[in-house]
């Protein structure tokens, strides 16, 4: 696994309501609409993808600044969903291939539902789809090695009241999904910091996103019942995320399932060799685009 690199491209922001969200447009082929921080996932995704894809990364409003009177209690799934469209009709994308990550799959497939004649297929990249902390725990407990646990509580320890009350709340926020690591990553010692490099985070709308977080809510069952077809990647190693929860119900499921065994939750970062095929493979399934 090597660290992160971004080639250069087209890159520009797009007018929303209550903020501007950032593009950046690498590779030529199929479009495929990623969306999330177009800083942080071009260095998610490999060099070599951009000779088969035209990958559009958008800004969500996660990671741009919000005008300081914009009300984000205005902020719904809807306003997401509204936003990715600004997005593909102002860059002039026609039908595209939506592609989310993390907590921002959600959104992708969420997109899907409201805009389906403009989607030509949704992916899942990473992430579970409900909120299960007793598998989380169960899994953790049963499937991580000693050394793993050992290690990640090492890391916990090193984020002390002291340290934190030095950091930003930005610079904690990296500082925490680093030292989370061996929850997230097949390499549990790998440090992801670097990959938040120039990223804006929004924390106030990541505390509103997670006031619009239901419990009892199973992506699983948007996936199946979208009318474009949908590709789930997920890693053997992501801990937070457990892939067991992909698993319930498997063969009566619609939707392509694959599981990458030297990953963790970013598994096209982990092993974009393996990914990249199963992307391109997957992609290459698909009816033509009419847009």
């Amino acid at each position: 696994m090597t660290g992160p690199s971004t080639a250069s491209g087209d890159s520009g922001t797009v007018k929303v309501e209550g903020a501007e969200l950032g593009y950046r447009i690498e590779g030529h082929g199929p479009t495929c609409l990623v969306v999330g921080s177009s800083i942080y996932y071009p260095r998610a995704f490999s060099q070599g993808l951009r000779n088969h894809l035209r990958l559009v990364f958008v800004d969500l409003r996660h990671f741009a600044p919000s005008d300081p009177s914009f009300d984000l209690d205005q902020i719904s799934l809807e306003t997401y969903a509204n936003d990715i469209e600004r997005m593909r009709e102002a860059l002039g994308l026609g039908d595209v291939i939506v592609i989310g990550h993390s907590n921002w799959a959600g959104y992708a497939l969420d997109y899907a539902q409201w805009y389906p004649e403009h989607v030509r297929g949704a992916v899942w990249l990473g992430g579970a789809p409900v909120i299960d902390e007793a598998e989380v725990n169960r899994l953790w407990e049963t499937d991580a090695s000693q050394e793993r646990k050992e290690l990640y509580a090492r890391k916990q320890a090193e984020l002390t009241p002291e340290l934190r009350a030095t950091l930003s709340p930005s610079e904690l926020f990296i500082r925490e999904s680093a030292a989370n690591g061996p929850l997230k990553w097949y390499d549990a010692n790998y440090d992801n910091s670097p990959m938040f490099d120039e990223v804006f985070l929004n924390l106030p709308v990541f505390d509103r996103f997670a006031e619009l977080e239901d419990d009892d809510f199973d992506w699983a069952d948007v996936a199946a019942r979208l009318d474009a077809p949908v590709l789930v990647v997920v890693g053997r190693y992501d801990y937070r995320n457990p892939y067991t929860l992909w698993e319930r119900d498997r063969d009566s499921t619609p939707y392509t399932f694959v599981l990458l065994d030297r990953s963790g939750h970013i598994p096209m970062f982990e092993e974009p060799e393996l990914f990249d095929q199963t992307l391109l493979d997957w992609v290459g399934s698909l009816p033509s685009s009419t847009g």
